[in-house]
């Protein structure tokens, strides 16, 4: 148990959080103390006071006096629980109080009169308690009594165990301004070994320790933690908050059922258990990455990078290590979470685990897109992403070597495997295309693909000769909403009228060069394909050059399309 003295005029202490009677002289308070060891008993003096734990209050008061201090502050009798608002109130208010305090007085009664203090100490229930990681942190000064009220040892005094123990930064317990400067995940894990009674309080009681402030909605469960990673992320800029692991052998009950996908942020503090030893990869660099929170999930433009001999997921590079003195010609060390991409944002995977980026890795740079990443993910969802190829469209250019221009729709699109994601009963989706691997010649050629999996496998191809190459151009620039894209009737009426329902793939499209008496084929064809042990469709782009014995038309470009 651990409690707070102040030596301040009365009256800058809130009326509500003490009655009238500790508003008197201390002898005064210890007086009606007798009788009132909570609020409500100093409200209604006829009840009982012969309770657990009264004795710690006189006794702290009774410190109190010798330390020539006229107030003290206990909670349990301090705080009127009965009130949402005012409980609210002092629960942000509580490391200001620590921090301010005269004195924190640490009651110990697990900890054996006159045993040895460097060997027990560390076993006491007080480190595992998330509401006393404040106690250690915000108070200046801090007495420890054992099981008799002995006085064991004083902080600053015992800062160097403090510090062993609790492997909260040495530098921080002797001045808690730098714990600002400490990694947001390395923070973390100072609590990830405590527990607290109910399940809201592991967020509310580290509201302190990252200097943010938020309402206390009890009954929330594990969404308090989750809003606390929220109000953190609106005050830093520290993508360390995402360094969390969930390893598969954790049984923790915040873990639930062990999900092959997760969203960015974690569930518990445990979670960060193997955070100890992060650092910024560059010491002292200037972090100034913006992100938001919106209904999609962590909204940030950040590049992710494409690893092939490691993973085939995406990696971001979150500017942490296990060290901060790298060499600057080094390109190792550093840590990053492993992404991929479903159909609504991305999610985390392997989420038992970090990238790190191994000795004598080269450079890897990927290009700065805006990318949402989901907040989290129920089990059912991550199940879903498991399924995420059955009916994708993977896109083969193998025997075409193409550039993609661009992709609709974008939310689908999954660059880093060259593929459309399934969406429900079918998708329609559309690739512009640049060809320029032609033989003596400079100019490139630029073709739609449309397709759609609705209700067969179809194709068209369009030059950039053919009339329907700029509506679907446009249609690819303009049309925002995914629900442009599942629509069988719109995509068979814009761009295939007159088809008849059983005619498919493949669709063909020849283009002659200008100056030149070569024309370029090209087929485009849907076929069935697996991946992951999933149904899916393959896209296949064949490529042929054929050069005519007449002359080249003198009016530059001749475009066949015999779709």
């Amino acid at each position: 148990m651990s409690l707070r003295c102040a030596n301040r005029p009365i009256s800058t202490l809130p009326s509500r959080f003490c009655s009238k009677n500790i508003r008197a002289q201390l002898s005064d308070f210890i007086a009606s103390l007798m009788k009132m060891p909570t609020l409500d008993e100093f409200q209604a003096p006829e009840q009982p006071y012969e309770k657990k734990g009264f004795g710690k209050i006189v006794r702290t008061c009774e410190l109190a006096s010798a330390h020539g201090l006229r107030y003290a502050w206990v909670d349990t009798c301090c705080i009127d629980k009965s009130s949402s608002a005012e409980l609210s109130e002092a629960i942000n208010s509580m490391f200001k109080w620590y921090m301010n305090a005269a004195v924190c007085i640490v009651f110990l009664s697990d900890l054996p009169f006159g045993s040895s203090f460097e060997d027990h100490f560390p076993r006491c229930r007080w480190l595992t308690r998330g509401w006393t990681l404040q106690e250690i942190v915000a108070p200046r000064v801090a007495e420890f009594y054992d099981a008799k009220w002995e006085l064991r040892g004083r902080k600053p005094e015992l800062n160097s165990l403090l510090a062993d123990v609790t492997r909260i930064d040495y530098d921080v317990s002797c001045n808690n301004q730098v714990m600002f400067e400490v990694p947001v995940a390395r923070r973390m894990s100072w609590a990830s070994m405590r527990q607290t009674t109910r399940v809201e309080d592991t967020a509310y009681c580290l509201m302190g320790i990252f200097g943010v402030s938020m309402p206390m909605i009890y009954g929330e469960g594990h969404k308090a933690f989750m809003r606390l990673q929220e109000e953190i992320a609106k005050e830093s800029s520290d993508l360390s908050l995402f360094a969390w692991t969930n390893p598969s052998l954790n049984l923790s009950p915040e873990s639930w059922i062990q999900q092959s996908y997760r969203g960015i942020f974690a569930r518990s503090p445990r979670e960060f258990s193997n955070a100890h030893n992060l650092k910024r990869r560059v010491k002292d660099a200037i972090i100034d990455t913006e992100f938001a929170i919106t209904n999609k999930g962590l909204r940030i433009e950040t590049a992710l990078i494409s690893i092939p001999d490691a993973t085939e997921d995406l990696v971001w590079d979150l500017g942490v290590s296990e060290r901060d003195d790298w060499p600057k010609d080094r390109a190792d060390g550093w840590l990053g979470v492993y992404l991929t991409k479903t159909a609504n944002g991305y999610v985390r995977s392997k989420s038992h685990t970090l990238f790190k980026a191994e000795p004598q890795m080269r450079r890897y740079r990927g290009d700065n897109t805006l990318v949402y990443i989901r907040k989290d993910l129920r089990v059912s969802e991550s199940e879903t992403a498991e399924n995420r190829f059955r009916g994708a469209v993977c896109a083969d250019f193998s025997r075409a070597p193409c550039h993609v221009v661009a992709a609709a729709p974008q939310q689908l699109w999954d660059s880093n495997r060259n593929l459309f994601l399934g969406q429900g009963q079918g998708i329609n989706a559309y690739l512009l295309l640049r060809f320029s691997h032609i033989p003596n010649h400079t100019s490139a050629v630029h073709f739609v693909v449309a397709l759609s999996t609705m209700d067969e496998p179809i194709c068209h191809i369009f030059s950039d000769q053919h009339p329907l190459f700029d509506q679907a151009c446009r249609f690819m620039d303009t049309a925002r909403e995914i629900t442009y894209y599942v629509s069988a009737d719109y995509f068979r009426m814009q761009f295939l009228p007159g088809r008849r329902q059983t005619q498919s793939s493949p669709a063909l499209c020849s283009v002659r060069q200008p100056h030149s008496n070569s024309v370029l084929h090209f087929q485009a064809e849907l076929k069935p394909h697996v991946l992951d042990n999933q149904f899916c469709y393959n896209l296949e782009l064949l490529f042929a050059h054929t050069v005519l014995d007449s002359p080249p038309n003198i009016r530059g470009i001749s475009s066949l399309n015999l779709c």
